[in-house]
């Protein structure tokens, strides 16, 4: 039995496959890889694994003699990065998101009907594979988001008057308070109203702060005796803390209602 293969078209798939499983491997490992490297790379994967084709072995012979150490040199290729260790959990990666990117769209085709009409079109397949990457990389940067948010509960007491709040521990936020150059919080309005008629007049900061929506925008902030932070099962208190009002809602889903500047966790 003879098979007739369009290299051409095996080419452009796996050329455009490489690029996506490069694309989430560099995002998940956190590796710095410019877009011509990646396309380089990809390219290599393909071209070894059209020269793999070829080969008169069985499938299980092509994989191991071949697939594998095209695979390891394309992640060398793409990341440059030194010792085997490294280069071999790359390589780890783009095989797991291979077989992920690949078996979802196995299924998403015997699933659908339309391609059972255009199943040999290079650019149904191309349109699918790229869904299915889209798919993939929404969840891991949801995946990613979640797992480096760090919240931790802070309790306010200020006379007779407690609030508690979850607070989210931003890497981002840098804002300090411009004379003393402390660390400043961010307390949501509505979690605030309760604190504000016992603050003080002469506790009372201003903190110019700036942002894509507003270059030059104020806050009012307030020099807070006391907060307390359980972080971990630890609680820890901080005194003389600066806290501002910010406008509207910390969270759009309400998880948590103030941001902490980390350095304020500096003890």
């Amino acid at each position: 039995m003879v098979y007739e293969i369009d290299i051409e078209k095996v080419f452009i798939i796996n050329l455009v496959l490489n690029v996506f499983i490069l694309i989430l491997t560099a995002k998940t490992l956190k590796l710095s890889a410019a877009r011509l490297r990646i396309l380089a790379g990809g390219a290599f994967g393909a071209l070894g694994y059209c020269l793999i084709l070829l080969l008169p072995v069985t499938y299980q012979a092509k994989i191991f003699i071949g697939l594998i150490p095209v695979s390891i040199l394309m992640a060398k290729l793409t990341f440059m990065s030194k010792g085997l260790k490294n280069v071999l959990r790359q390589t780890g990666f783009l095989f797991v998101y291979a077989f992920l990117i690949g078996g979802i769209m196995i299924f998403l085709m015997q699933k659908m009907g339309i391609f059972s009409l255009y199943a040999e079109k290079a650019w149904l397949i191309l349109i699918l594979g790229y869904t299915v990457f889209a798919a993939v990389d929404y969840f891991l940067k949801k995946y990613q988001r979640h797992k480096e948010n760090v919240f931790v509960k802070v309790s306010i007491p200020c006379g007779n008057v407690k609030i508690d709040v979850t607070a989210l521990v931003d890497t981002g936020n840098g804002l300090v308070e411009p004379i003393s150059k402390k660390p400043v919080a961010i307390l949501e309005q509505t979690a605030w109203e309760p604190l504000k008629p016992l603050m003080k007049p002469e506790k009372t900061k201003a903190i110019p702060y700036h942002n894509l929506g507003n270059a030059n925008g104020m806050l009012t902030g307030y020099e807070i005796g006391e907060i307390y932070i359980e972080e971990n099962g630890q609680r820890g208190k901080y005194e003389n803390v600066i806290v501002a009002v910010g406008p509207g809602k910390m969270s759009g889903r309400n998880e948590y209602q103030m941001i902490l500047n980390p350095q304020m966790l500096i003890k």
